[in-house]
């Protein structure tokens, strides 16, 4: 039995490549490391992991190693907690490391801690870059440690939770009196929380000891992939076992140790609850692979722990912001408050257009409104409910109302006065300092002589010691020599020196170039300025026929076209005119902060906002988004995020889905304006001098893949992510079809050509995939899409927008969706929104590539004629054939400068006779 004060409890499984740094963390721990408890369970580890403890642990009778089949981590804890031997346990993971004096500062605390009333001991969490080695100290539950080291009673200051296994150090005899182990049913996370909380509920006061001096470095983004936890809401457990066993079984469990949930549990299940709200909003997120069943037990579960959280909690909690959405979802949809007085938000005020936005949230059917600003009563200017869903169900509406502005706003719900705020009435509790207790004695820390700490020598001593103690982690970290890390170390001082120096350098050249860009000459040069731009390194788009008509058309427009100097389009539109600004250049600079409107085909953060925000400010430039392609899918978390004024869309379905009542997305018709496509207007005439019949070709074009995107993109060279792109099922579906012999024969007996032509997060590795003769590769960089789209009579793709384009172009469309719905299901971009490709497409779907060869057949030996079914869907789809969407754009566009009851009407054109081909 090892003579000290801990007992570490390591669940060790496939983590060789780390092990050696955790072991060489303890080597040098300050603390006696002879003196620990060292219990390592070996968890089924597949790989040297328990080769590595076993040779460390030769010659130390204080290290046990036991290996057992895989069970997972509580399993792995629990049959640890079976043979540890000291007063104090803590579950530390062999992937991370302990500071140096982790240990010696821990137990320095418990000899502080006079009256010896704490129950549970926390140091700080450190994260940690497995590659970098860059170390953070921002997790939310940190925060807590601002004070230093600390006595609290969770009773008293619920905030001051704690949920970290790794940190945390628990008396043996409490989980022994109390036959406390890990839940092994919790997965794939809240095990430790789960165990934390019942521990606390058991003991009579719960007393956290907060040891702010003790750093426990947690890695995170592993190179490697290894990891205890896997992605959550990936996983199908964290719909059942997870709210189940893990945040109700912890309430219940409290509740009937304790007699009622004491505040602190409340707070540690709404901490997670708050970050599965997070989590559900995000546009990657995994909760959108959720099955309808997960889905429906989710929710299910949810509601019975809600319902053990007391109003009062979730009118307090501020550890994480609940967010006005979520907030409110808990008092209306979960706790059922529909009588609380009604309260509106007052949102922006566009000076120009003379409206303000107000939103108020609201449960069932829309509440009857009456609006009267300035004493008279007016009706909204526009208005849309959206629709707040999580996992799939709606919780929660949002009334959006865009007012004419004037001095005084009322408005009347149900025959009620709303106030109107700006306050949200989300939680918001300052940082509380405990305050002393008699029970909660906390002697001075240990001190150096006075001599040694006093004045400049002394605060040279303290930053050396930190100094040295930092080297040392970073070199336990790394696994270098001493005289390596000494050589790094120096480096990275001058690397930040040089950094700084660069920084200032560049923060004058800032001041002088924003001084300029108000100057009287650069502002009449850029006075009521158009910025247009594609993507930064790529034109022939949407922006780029927008800009040809406004030169054609409305030269008395300041208009501006910004690409890359050194990409290829620029030699081409500085030949044909256009007055061309450099991406990154002072000069764009200039432009974007005396522009009035930003109008581009993409709405990447680079692109909305093309100079630095951190560097130079948001500038005045309204933002016009024209959009890539038409949006059919639900696209709503990434476009929420935009400060959007005008939106084109193109459909009358895209309209309905982005703009219409009961929508997930937040713009209105206010924003979203139904114009049509500018690129369309060329489609438009060129498709009727080049009728399907007489194309050629056919495009093969699909579109891209997240999971893809991550597996090519780590490659060494574009050879390797070629090969690895074939590896992929969607690389090798797309290749047997390029590949096959039917197609190929197709190809020489009709004549036909075939372009393959993926999307252009893929397109590198086109030139390094072994395509037949027959096969022409095609990259966006390189050729025109419309003048391609224009040679074929049939486009294959799978989820791809340029279908639309395609369909309005007339040629035919086959869909190969082989994945089918797994697209939508947060493995990419974007989730299932509207349009059913079964219902709305332009063309057949096919599962696999022998079906799509079967229609691509059917099609050519039909004569090329799209089927009547096909072409009246495209009849109904596009609202415009008269290649006057830019026209309609330019107007949306200037409508921003003029007063809402003032603007130019954009409704329909006369539409070209013909229709659709």
């Amino acid at each position: 039995m090892a003579k000290g004060q801990f007992s570490l409890v390591v669940a060790l499984y496939n983590v060789a490549e780390y092990v050696p740094a955790f072991l060489k963390s303890l080597e040098v721990q300050t603390y006696p490391v002879d003196d620990l408890d060292i219990v390592v369970i070996n968890d089924g580890s597949t790989d040297e992991s328990a080769a590595l403890v076993a040779q460390w642990a030769q010659g130390r009778a204080n290290v046990r190693l036991v290996n057992k089949t895989n069970g997972g981590p509580g399993s792995a804890r629990n049959a640890g907690l079976d043979l540890v031997s000291n007063t104090w346990v803590t579950f530390c993971d062999p992937d991370d490391a302990f500071h140096p004096q982790y240990f010696q500062r821990i137990a320095e605390f418990i000899s502080r801690d006079t009256r010896q009333s704490a129950q549970m001991l926390t140091g700080r969490l450190v994260q940690f870059n497995d590659g970098s080695m860059k170390t953070s100290q921002g997790h939310l539950l940190n925060r807590k440690f601002r004070l230093g080291d600390l006595l609290v009673d969770l009773d008293q200051y619920p905030e001051y939770i704690h949920m970290h296994g790794p940190t945390t150090f628990l008396r043996r005899e409490v989980l022994e009196t109390h036959s406390l182990r890990f839940d092994e049913r919790i997965r794939p996370k809240f095990e430790d929380a789960h165990l934390i909380g019942r521990y606390l509920a058991a003991v009579p006061r719960p007393v956290v000891g907060l040891v702010a001096s003790a750093s426990y470095y947690y890695r995170r983004q592993r190179q490697g992939g290894a990891s205890l936890v896997q992605g959550t809401w990936g996983d199908p457990r964290a719909y059942s076992d997870l709210p189940e066993h893990g945040w109700l079984g912890m309430l219940d469990a409290v509740r009937r140790s304790r007699g009622s949930v004491p505040q602190w549990a409340q707070y540690m299940v709404l901490y997670d609850l708050v970050w599965f709200y997070i989590d559900d909003k995000r546009m990657h997120s995994d909760t959108g692979s959720a099955t309808p069943d997960q889905r429906a037990t989710m929710h299910l579960l949810l509601e019975r722990i809600v319902a053990l959280i007391d109003l009062e909690t979730i009118g307090t909690f501020s550890v994480v912001s609940q967010g006005w959405l979520f907030h409110n979802i808990l008092l209306t949809y979960y706790k059922g408050i529909r009588d609380a007085d009604p309260v509106i938000m007052e949102g922006v005020t566009d000076p120009a257009q003379q409206v303000t936005t107000y939103h108020y949230l609201y449960q069932d059917s829309l509440p009857q409104e009456e609006i009267v600003v300035d004493g008279a009563p007016v009706l909204p200017v526009a208005a849309k409910v959206v629709e707040h869903r999580v996992l799939g169900r709606v919780l929660i509406r949002e009334r959006i109302l865009v007012l004419p502005a004037g001095a005084e706003t009322r408005v009347l719900i149900n025959g009620q006065a709303a106030a109107i705020t700006t306050d949200r009435g989300v939680p918001l509790q300052a940082g509380r300092r405990p305050e002393p207790s008699p029970y909660l004695q906390l002697a001075a820390a240990r001190t150096a002589p006075r001599r040694t700490l006093a004045g400049p020598a002394g605060k040279a001593t303290r930053k050396l010691a930190r100094v040295r103690a930092g080297f040392t982690v970073r070199r336990v970290l790394t696994g270098h020599s001493r005289s390596r890390s000494a050589a790094e170390a120096a480096k990275r001082i001058l690397r930040r020196q040089l950094k700084a120096a660069a920084a200032r350098r560049r923060a004058s050249a800032d001041r002088a170039l924003i001084a300029q860009a108000h100057s009287d000459s650069v502002r009449a040069r850029y006075k009521a300025a158009w910025l247009l731009m594609d993507r930064i390194d790529r034109a022939d788009d949407n922006a780029e026929h927008v800009y040809r008509y406004l030169m054609k058309n409305r030269p008395d427009i300041n208009a501006f076209f910004v690409i890359e100097q050194d990409c290829p389009d620029w030699d081409r539109l500085q030949a044909d005119g256009f007055r061309l600004v450099a991406y990154g250049s002072d000069e764009s600079v200039l432009l974007a902060l005396n522009a009035a409107y930003k109008l581009s085909s993409h709405a990447n953060w680079n692109i909305e906002y093309p100079v630095s925000r951190k560097r130079f400010g948001d500038g005045e430039a309204k933002f016009v988004y024209l959009q890539h392609g038409v949006i059919k899918d639900d696209m709503s978390r990434w476009i929420n995020g935009k400060n959007i004024s005008v939106m084109v869309t193109t459909t009358r379905g895209e309209h309905e889905s982005i703009a219409g009542d009961n929508s997930v997305y937040r713009l209105s018709e206010h924003q979203a304006k139904l114009v049509g496509l500018p690129r369309y207007d060329a489609l438009r005439s060129a498709a009727l001098a080049a009728p399907v019949e007489q194309r050629r070709n056919v495009l093969i074009a699909p579109t891209w893949r997240q999971y893809v995107k991550k597996v090519i993109e780590v490659c060494a060279s574009p050879a390797e992510a070629a090969r690895a792109f074939e590896a992929t099922e969607f690389g090798a579906t797309w290749l047997a079809l390029v590949r096959s012999p039917e197609l190929k024969e197709l190809s020489v007996n009709q004549e036909l050509g075939v372009v393959f032509m993926p999307h252009p997060e893929f397109e590198f590795v086109v030139p390094y995939l072994d395509l037949p003769e027959h096969v022409k590769p095609a990259r966006y960089r390189d050729v025109s899409v419309q003048a391609e789209l224009l040679k074929a009579h049939t486009l294959i793709t799978d989820h791809s927008s340029i279908a639309f384009d395609a369909a309005y172009a007339g040629s035919n469309l086959v869909y190969l969706q082989f994945d089918g719905d797994e697209i939508f299901q947060g493995k990419h971009v974007y989730r299932k929104g509207y349009f059913d490709y079964t219902r709305d497409g332009f063309g057949p779907v096919t599962l696999d590539v022998a079906g799509t060869l079967k229609e691509l057949d059917r099609i050519v030996r039909g004569g090329l004629t799209r089927e009547d079914m096909y072409q009246q869907r495209v009849k109904e789809t596009f609202p415009f054939w008269d290649s006057r969407s830019c026209e309609r754009i330019t107007v949306a566009t200037e409508n921003l400068a003029r007063p809402w009851n003032k603007q130019h009407s954009l409704g329909e054109l006369p539409n070209d006779s013909d229709g659709a081909q």
